[in-house]
């Protein structure tokens, strides 16, 4: 029998409330949300708490960063240049995340500033298009951080699954008697 954790139950549902959230505020697409909330629910709600805050400052490092490489690109050079500039954030944001102590940023830190600084998207302009995606990424985190606080395993369930083990000792012992005899 395939058993479904708490952890995979509460990363399901921070995405479902990604998804309704984005659909009920016809915020549009929701996909940076339902990532840092795949990413952000953790074992323990003291873990994400920590993991989340520090995605958080990473995701508006990585934004800023990218916005200010955006700002110096299409100020002074041709956008040609992004395929050397690109990998020089990346080792100048890993360094920022390792020197400030957040290692756990450093992930959500290099996603956000690739998406911003790769996507082509920036129909509204790249201001508000990295503001956009740093608010898309840290709705998906707060809401991980939510669910995975307030949704609990409901006492009734919890004794079930408390009792399946015992069940299946108990069928495991049958069975070895019966192969005895």
């Amino acid at each position: 029998m395939i058993k479904i954790g708490m952890r995979n139950i509460k990363t399901a549902i921070s995405v479902f409330l990604c998804l309704l959230f984005f659909e009920a505020v016809n915020r549009g697409n929701a996909l940076f949300a339902c990532i840092a909330a795949v990413i952000c629910v953790q074992n323990t709600i003291v873990d994400s708490v920590k993991i989340g805050m520090s995605r958080i400052i990473g995701t508006m490092l990585g934004g800023l960063s990218a916005a200010l490489v955006l700002y110096i690109i299409n100020s002074f050079f041709d956008d040609r240049i992004l395929i050397f500039i690109i990998p020089l954030g990346i080792i100048f944001l890993i360094q920022i995340c390792v020197s400030i102590n957040m290692k756990q940023a450093v992930a959500i830190c290099c996603v956000v500033y690739l998406v911003v600084v790769i996507s082509k998207n920036h129909e509204e302009g790249y201001m508000l298009y990295t503001f956009n995606r740093v608010l898309d990424t840290s709705i998906g985190i707060i809401i991980a951080l939510l669910v995975n606080k307030y949704v609990e395993v409901p006492k009734k369930l919890k004794t079930n699954f408390k009792d399946v083990p015992a069940e299946q000792e108990e069928i495991k012992k049958e069975t070895e008697k019966e192969e005895e005899i």
